[in-house]
Order: C-alpha cells, then sequence, then structure tokens
C-alpha cells in the first residue's frame, strides 16, 4: 500500500472515527488509541476492502475493540470482587485461620495473575465464573479439545506457581 493511499483514508476518514471512538469512551486518550488501533487493523485488511467498506471496516474495528477492552475489564472486575467475597465470606474460626486462608487464597491469585493471559482466562472462566469446556471453547472459537488441552496446561502451570511460590 501506498503512503498517499493511507494518509488520504486517514484525511478523509480520521475525523469522523475519532468522534465515534469518543461516543464510546467518552475519554480522548482512549478515543485516540480506538481509532489507532483501527487504523493499524486496516494495513492488512485493504487490499481485500472495495472503497465503500473502508469506513464500515474502520467503524466495525473501534466498535468491536471497544467491547473487547470492555468485556476485558468487567471479567477483571468480576474476578476481583468474587476473590473479596470469597474473603469476607470465611470468618469462621480463629484470627490466625482467617489469616491463613486469607494469605493461601493472595497466593493463589497472585500465581493465577502470572499465568499468560489466555491460560488465565481459560482459568478464571472455568472455576471462578463456572463455564463449562464447551461454553469456554465457543466464546474463545476453539475447539473443545484446544480448550481442554489449555485447560490441563493452566492447571500444570498454577500448580508450579503455587509450588514455587510457597518455597519463597
Amino acid at each position: 500500500m501506498k503512503l498517499d493511499q493511507f494518509e488520504g483514508i486517514y484525511n478523509l476518514y480520521g475525523r469522523e472515527c475519532y468522534l465515534y471512538a469518543l461516543y464510546f469512551t467518552k475519554d480522548t486518550l482512549q478515543a485516540e488509541d480506538l481509532v489507532s488501533q483501527a487504523y493499524l487493523a486496516i494495513l492488512n485488511a485493504l487490499p481485500f476492502l472495495r472503497e465503500d467498506q473502508i469506513k464500515y471496516y474502520l467503524f466495525k474495528t473501534i466498535k468491536n475493540r471497544f467491547i473487547d477492552g470492555q468485556r476485558k475489564d468487567k471479567r477483571h472486575q468480576l474476578w476481583q470482587r468474587s476473590a473479596r467475597t470469597h474473603l469476607a465470606s470465611e470468618t469462621e474460626g480463629t484470627q490466625l485461620d482467617v489469616m491463613i486462608k486469607e494469605e493461601e487464597r493472595r497466593s493463589l491469585f497472585r500465581s493465577i495473575d502470572r499465568l499468560p493471559e489466555d491460560t488465565r482466562e481459560v482459568i478464571l472462566l472455568f472455576y471462578f465464573m463456572e463455564l463449562s469446556i464447551d461454553e469456554i471453547a465457543s466464546y474463545k472459537e476453539w475447539t473443545y479439545t484446544q480448550t481442554k488441552n489449555r485447560l490441563y496446561r493452566g492447571r500444570r502451570l498454577l500448580k508450579e506457581e503455587l509450588l514455587h511460590e510457597s518455597t519463597i
């Protein structure tokens, strides 16, 4: 693709894309990030798009990236809320027992945080969001076997992380 062509597309649709992204985000920096991501995505797609599809493609990319970001934030918030709920519900036993259980949970969550992103997501979806392997496979657009293998590897990595953390 020629630089002039890309610059022309930016000059033609850049302002509209920015306003569209700003409508979703209500934040100028996030809007600029979404527009940048859309223009990076169009670099690969441009040879396959007709001229009348370019604006739609940019808008669709902005909206999808925004939704993906919202989902990621929502999953993170749900995970944190779940962790706080579990910690708050365990007030039985002595104070020492409660402190030990809290530390074990913190250790678990720290270990989960250190997993690779896809593996961490599968672990969280399966154990904390209580989705089935089929549901996770459908959501991630993987096969059942790929999802099952990712969950198995995730458990193994999590076990190694927990063992490593307990020896520290």
